[in-house]
């Protein structure tokens, strides 16, 4: 576990951030946030305030409400800093391909600056959140690093962008930079626009699930304590500088599997209707991640069951 360190999290009221934030905070690391509270998904800023209640502004973590995009941002960085997680960016497949100038001048551009601050600061370590999604539609599965990359949507474009980036500045400037690719992950205050809390919100009010193609998708789900997890060993583990780690859990399910596993877990009567498949939805998503259980001792601990028990208490 990382702890008495100086670390920037961009990203950090967001899903996943909000998660590491609450994770490394309580090991007296200090933590500089770096967000936007983008209007995308509401209940980011109540969020933040719930995870920093019993902690001191100041002492225990620093505040940048701002865009990374804004170079006046990293000024306002008052710590050397250990290091970087950059979680930050606009998500959404969906909202990607109907704003594909925004999603790509966000997510790249504000990579290419936190890893400009990185070179020109120092980092003793950089780890950059990537997706499956720049896989696109597998050749074969399960999906390893190796597999090739066609990514069908800007945000799955944006991601393997900033891939590339980071071996840029790992090659040629020698930042000890790692890029993770999660697959589906989902959990506690997972954004509302996720399937799995959407479904869930849907059937504990008694509405239609409306689902994109027949339901027969593969999604390798992971949950977010398993992402925790997997970016903390990045961070800590040197062999990882330089690569790139599949981070999933191996055992994807159908939508229709995953829906009824719903259905019985809040015991109310199945109510799902079937439309088109939306454009940038890949069929499958399963990954091999034997070179991230190798090279960091990942090792996923919740099945889809546990996950979703899990998920739907704390939406109860």
């Amino acid at each position: 576990m990382i702890k008495n360190k100086a670390i920037l999290i961009t990203g950090a009221a967001g899903f996943i951030g909000g998660h590491l934030f609450e994770t490394l905070i309580k090991e007296n690391n200090y933590i500089v946030v770096i967000d936007n509270f983008h209007d995308y998904y509401s209940g980011k800023e109540e969020n933040f305030k719930e995870l920093t209640k019993n902690y001191e502004i100041s002492k225990d973590y620093k505040l940048i409400k701002g865009d990374l995009l804004d170079k006046s941002v990293y000024n306002k960085i008052n710590c050397d800093i250990d290091i970087i997680f950059h979680l930050a960016a606009q998500p959404g497949v969906r909202y990607s391909i109907e704003h594909a100038a925004e999603v790509t001048n966000n997510n790249i551009v504000s990579t290419v600056n936190i890893l400009e601050y990185s070179v020109h600061h120092n980092i003793k370590k950089l780890v950059y959140a990537s997706s499956s999604s720049v896989y696109g539609n597998p050749v074969y599965t399960p999906l390893d690093e190796e597999h090739p990359k066609n990514p069908i949507s800007p945000y799955a474009v944006s991601k393997l962008a900033g891939e590339i980036y980071a071996d840029l500045y790992f090659r040629e400037y020698t930042l000890p930079v790692t890029s993770l690719r999660f697959y589906t992950v989902y959990g506690e205050r997972g954004r509302p626009d996720m399937a799995i809390r959407k479904f869930f919100n849907l059937i504990l009010q008694d509405k239609e699930i409306i689902v994109y193609g027949d339901g027969e998708q593969l999604r390798d789900f992971t949950y977010v304590s398993d992402i925790i997890n997997g970016l903390i060993l990045a961070a800590e583990n040197d062999n990882s500088i330089g690569e790139v780690f599949n981070l999933g859990v191996g055992s994807p399910i159908t939508v229709n599997n995953l829906i009824d596993k719903m259905y019985s877990l809040a015991n109310r009567p199945k109510n799902v209707k079937y439309i088109e498949k939306q454009q940038g939805d890949v069929d499958i998503t399963y990954s091999n991640t034997e070179k991230a259980k190798k090279v960091l001792s990942f090792n996923p601990k919740v099945n889809i069951d546990d996950g979703l028990r899990r998920t739907y208490e704390w939406l109860e």
